[in-house]
């Protein structure tokens, strides 16, 4: 099966380089461009007729696809029928010329980008996704540095137009740019975050910065306009790009080369260690063994080091994350570099926003505030899911609802109540959660704590101090309190549901 993603993997890189030599031809008119565009188009074309002829009646290899792969095979034709009706000017490339490209310079990255790459590009991750032998982690990885490399191929077609055409001194356009490379960031970012160990040591092998290039990025980084020949920005930029297509195409021959004992030891760390633990939970309660099985043979569960990011705002919602140990830290960063937290989420608790059903960015930021494990699979497959299990979708839509309140109550909290008596809730919510008789075990840094109560750090200090005199003491991460009577005065509604000590004094909920 890992040929057909080869072979995808061959024509994505292919519409790529068309692209870039297409806004070439367009914006110098040379004969080199011509000739470099018409190899394009003879390269492209055939590995289309051998994506389509992958499944052919007398082609074995398709045999070697399971039914929902066949499912998004069966979507090629279609995307490449409509790419072909929409680049018409392709229909004849021997006889090529500007008048009968009927598409200005300005329009062709949209055209390829969003009528061909993009399309087959999640065709290849929906298939990889698929396949049984597949390590869904490394898919993931494999994913962004398939994107990662997409942005590139963008920035080669946008940076030759701009070149060519004087566009670096609008500042629209500059902007465009930067923005380009900022979304390279976080797919690199992304892909070395969930890159396995020969992933990365593959990545590391290969992988050549180019000084040239790099140089280009440092004066837009300086507001600079480059002066750079739009002939010599193509053959850099393609000198780039094929070199992170070998790449590309050693990560997915090596996903083949994955051995079976290992993905059984996998699955078998996944079922018999964790299966217990994780249907427990009130997310997965319910489910149908089918979706169950889905799930669990896609997922992967890895423990995260305090500090490790899980994914930045503004990245591709790709996964979704379930908390089985630890903390996690949802936050936003302010545009002076401050943080804002917004929750703080442990075991039982899913990392998923309403991204993850619409398929796009993620809208905050996620990071491992103390040591975790997690079990992570990838949104794609829980959104196909989500229409075939009403329990899932049930169970979805009663999570979020749960998991807004209580976000919304936190907001009311902060907005509604002084310092003290934010820092008073907080401390009878960890000692009803807790469970523990006379002590408070702080579960983070004080700086988040303070973060998430909407205070300064100094703030949270001072009013922690203030409960001196009542009988609570702290030392670093502990406080030891003699009466929990002295926090009740901070409770409401939603907090004495959970409390195990209402019934045994008096207690204004006692009774409700």
């Amino acid at each position: 099966m890992n040929q057909l993603l080869i072979l995808l993997c061959q024509s994505i890189h292919a519409f790529q380089k068309e692209r870039g030599s297409l806004c070439l031809y367009l914006s110098t008119k040379d004969e080199y461009s011509l000739e470099q565009l018409n190899q394009c188009f003879q390269k492209s074309d055939s590995l289309i007729k051998e994506v389509l002829n992958f499944c052919s009646k007398s082609n074995e290899q398709c045999k070697s696809l399971n039914s929902e792969q066949l499912k998004s095979y069966k979507k090629l034709e279609n995307i490449f029928n409509g790419f072909t009706h929409k680049a018409s000017f392709r229909n004849n490339p021997l006889n090529i010329d500007t008048d009968t490209i009927n598409v200005s310079v300005y329009d062709v990255t949209p055209l390829y980008t969003h009528s061909i790459i993009i399309h087959l590009t999640y065709v290849l991750t929906e298939l990889a996704l698929f396949s049984n032998n597949n390590n869904p982690s490394e898919i993931s990885a494999l994913s962004n540095f398939i994107n990662w490399k997409e942005r590139i191929g963008r920035e080669r077609a946008l940076g030759i137009v701009g070149f060519a055409m004087n566009e670096f001194i609008s500042e629209q356009f500059t902007k465009d740019f930067n923005i380009l490379l900022s979304e390279q960031k976080l797919n690199q970012r992304s892909f070395l975050a969930l890159a396995s160990i020969r992933q990365k040591s593959l990545f590391d092998s290969k992988f050549i910065n180019n000084a040239s290039i790099d140089a280009v990025h440092e004066k837009m980084e300086a507001d600079e306009i480059p002066t750079v020949n739009a002939t010599n920005w193509y053959k850099l930029v393609t000198g780039k790009m094929d070199m992170m297509h070998s790449i590309e195409l050693e990560l997915i021959k090596q996903m083949d080369q994955q051995n079976s004992a290992t993905i059984n030891s996998f699955r078998s760390l996944l079922e018999d260690k964790e299966r217990s633990l994780i249907l427990d939970f009130p997310f997965f309660r319910n489910l149908s063994e089918e979706t169950i099985h889905e799930l669990f043979k896609l997922s992967s569960i890895k423990n995260y080091k305090k500090g490790s990011l899980l994914f930045l705002e503004g990245e591709p919602a790709s996964r979704i994350y379930v908390i089985l140990s630890g903390w996690v830290k949802i936050y936003k960063s302010t545009p002076n570099g401050d943080e804002t937290v917004e929750q703080m989420l442990s075991t039982g608790n899913l990392v998923i926003e309403t991204s993850i059903f619409t398929n796009d960015k993620y809208f905050s930021s996620a990071q491992i505030s103390n040591k975790a494990k997690l079990m992570s699979f990838p949104a794609s497959i829980y959104r196909n899911l989500l229409n075939k299990d009403l329990a899932l979708a049930l169970n979805s839509l009663k999570y979020l609802s749960q998991t807004s309140r209580t976000y919304l109550n936190q907001i009311d909290n902060n907005r509604l109540k002084s310092s003290k008596e934010r820092v008073g809730w907080f401390l009878l919510k960890q000692f009803i959660e807790q469970k523990n008789p006379n002590t408070i075990l702080l579960p983070y840094e004080k700086t988040i704590i303070a973060s998430l109560l909407d205070m300064k750090p100094e703030t949270f200090s001072r009013s922690l101090k203030s409960f001196k005199n009542k009988g609570l003491s702290t030392e670093k991460h502990q406080i030891q309190i003699k009466d929990i009577k002295v926090l009740c005065h901070y409770c409401d509604a939603d907090l004495a549901t959970h409390c195990q000590f209402k019934n045994k004094h008096d207690c204004k909920f006692k009774n409700k």
